[in-house]
């Protein structure tokens, strides 16, 4: 009799266990369905806003549930500046927008937790780096991560002069710390490098730079 009572109680837990889980497949996936086309004008205007980067969406924005909650815009063209005249900084077909769970079922797109561009290209002019420059200083973003991207250096004729495979960048404000982090873990002239870039708000007018190659072993730290 005990024997019987104890595979009904196994047999109630599996039961109950499958449940959860298909409840649980079922709420992460009924996002999916929503139409995310329709909220494309408000999308863009809140990326800038929470990332201080202006996008430009110009294909199907669609809900991903893993490996977290994400809007997946696969053509997108991304800026400092809202008026670009030629080239765009970045153009990916693969970004990722993470968004709570709840705020997609509220289908409120007001506050991005981080956003993240993978296997893309980033070209940047040299007229470039005083905007980047304004964005480390003057900017607060939520964070913004780069995986196996390529940065292109080009001159004022558009020639690439400079070419770096990038594994990750890191670009991101701990709370807090109150420290701006930049971060790239790339390779230069075939040599890996890691750069930490690093600035506290408590001292706005000083900020860290420290760059270290690991063959040869070389160590560069400066303070501005």
């Amino acid at each position: 009799m005990n024997k019987i009572n104890q595979n009904k109680i196994t047999f109630r837990l599996i039961l109950l266990a499958i449940s959860i889980i298909f409840l649980s497949l079922t709420i992460l996936c009924l996002p999916v369905l929503f139409n995310y086309n329709s909220k494309v004008e408000i999308i863009e205007k809140n990326f800038n806003k929470n990332f201080k980067i202006y996008l430009n969406s110009s294909a199907n924005i669609s809900f991903k549930p893993f490996p977290k909650p994400h809007l997946l815009v696969e053509k997108a063209s991304l800026n400092l500046t809202k008026y670009i005249e030629n080239e765009d900084l970045i153009n990916t077909s693969n970004l990722k927008i993470f968004i709570k769970l709840k705020d997609i079922y509220l289908r409120s797109f007001d506050n991005f937790v981080s956003t993240e561009i993978s296997n893309s290209n980033l070209n940047i002019k040299i007229s470039d780096l005083s905007e980047i420059r304004k964005h480390l200083y003057q900017k607060i973003n939520k964070p913004i991560i780069f995986k196996n991207c390529k940065i292109f250096i080009r001159n004022v004729k558009k020639e690439v002069i400079l070419i770096s495979p990038i594994k990750q960048i890191s670009y991101k404000i701990n709370n807090k710390s109150r420290n701006k982090n930049f971060k790239i873990d790339g390779e230069l002239f075939g040599l890996r490098f890691n750069s930490v870039w690093k600035r506290n708000y408590d001292f706005p007018k000083i900020s860290n730079h420290k760059i270290k190659i690991s063959n040869p072993k070389l160590e560069i730290n400066n303070n501005f």
